[in-house]
């Protein structure tokens, strides 16, 4: 169960900007630049960060959606890097997605049998009603009835169409699967229920999760380990309680500081940045933090800090972590 599943090293996404009659590169987005993590069998990644920070981007690179700059990406011990699409397609398979939209990403002219139905025709050689019967146990996994195969998406809330797509994430039985914000568009009240069904899934099937969110109590709750990531560049990486507990990062011990307790006694020290995120497309040069961050020196608008183990299998981009 613990073996290593996905390898990411030094991966690199720069978006390149065009413009004029020819098309000439002027420039580029350099929306993920220098991320490495690794993620074991059975557990949980979460990333996290600001909205433009590369979560999601990272999600589609991994699953080879969108081809990558530079670095490696290895999955089972298997470089898919630079694998083309009939070399990855047979690995499709272990690898899966859960969409943040759990409204766009059904095709409303398909029936929900159907939409769950299409990795298995696509994938395998099952016949009909073995498919049938397949999409029939997905839809009890995720606490839906048989009988909603047979209808449309639209007839559905929001909280039953993300089981469907999650359903639908399961038909292959994957061994890996980026969940990019999958509660972000539902009610407070469902996104718990989705998220204690993906830790049952989870225990139940031993899949690995790279869970993308912008709220930090959710992650906090799901994963084992935590990347932190401000414009495309890791600032924080390592165990769920190391980050969450002895944050080291000032960017890290912000998000935290904004996140609300349950308490009404208990009074915690907001930290408030200053400014706003800087454009992916100009980064700051130095440490990308220092035009926000309350401690920056000199050192940190000419150096860039690397990733360093301040204490063990805890990481830290900081000159002074």
């Amino acid at each position: 169960m613990n073996d290593v599943l996905l390898e990411v090293h030094d991966l690199v996404k720069w978006f390149p900007i065009k413009r004029g009659v020819f098309g000439r590169v002027q420039g580029h987005v350099k929306a993920v630049d220098g991320v490495s993590f690794s993620l074991r069998q059975g557990e949980t990644l979460g990333l996290v960060g600001e909205s433009g920070s590369g979560k999601t981007t990272i999600g589609r690179l991994v699953l080879k959606l969108i081809p990558h700059t530079r670095g490696r990406i290895v999955f089972e011990g298997v470089d898919i890097t630079s694998m083309n699409y009939s070399q990855f397609r047979p690995m499709k398979k272990d690898m899966q997605i859960i969409f943040q939209d759990p409204y766009s990403s059904l095709n409303p002219r398909m029936t929900v049998g159907e939409i769950i139905a299409e990795p298995l025709l696509v994938h395998t050689n099952m016949t009909q009603k073995e498919r049938e019967k397949r999409v029939y146990e997905l839809l009890e996994k995720v606490t839906l009835r048989p009988e909603h195969a047979r209808r449309y998406p639209h007839e559905f809330s929001g909280g039953q169409r993300q089981r469907i797509g999650i359903a639908r994430a399961l038909a292959l039985n994957p061994k890996f699967i980026v969940a990019d914000e999958p509660i972000s568009a539902l009610d407070v009240s469902i996104q718990a229920q989705i998220t204690n069904l993906l830790i049952d899934l989870q225990r139940d099937m031993n899949i690995s999760f790279l869970f993308i969110a912008h709220d930090l109590s959710v992650v906090k709750h799901m994963a084992d380990s935590v990347l932190v990531l401000y414009l495309g560049k890791p600032m924080e990486y390592g165990k769920n309680e190391d980050v969450f507990v002895h944050p080291r990062h000032p960017y890290t011990q912000a998000l935290l500081s904004a996140v609300p307790v349950p308490d009404p006694d208990y009074k915690r020290e907001r930290i408030i940045l200053q400014g706003e995120i800087p454009s992916p497309i100009d980064p700051p040069k130095g440490c990308v933090f220092h035009t926000r961050c309350p401690y920056a020196t000199d050192k940190c608008k000419t150096e860039i800090p690397q990733l360093r183990e301040v204490a063990t299998g805890h990481f830290v981009a900081c000159h002074y972590a």
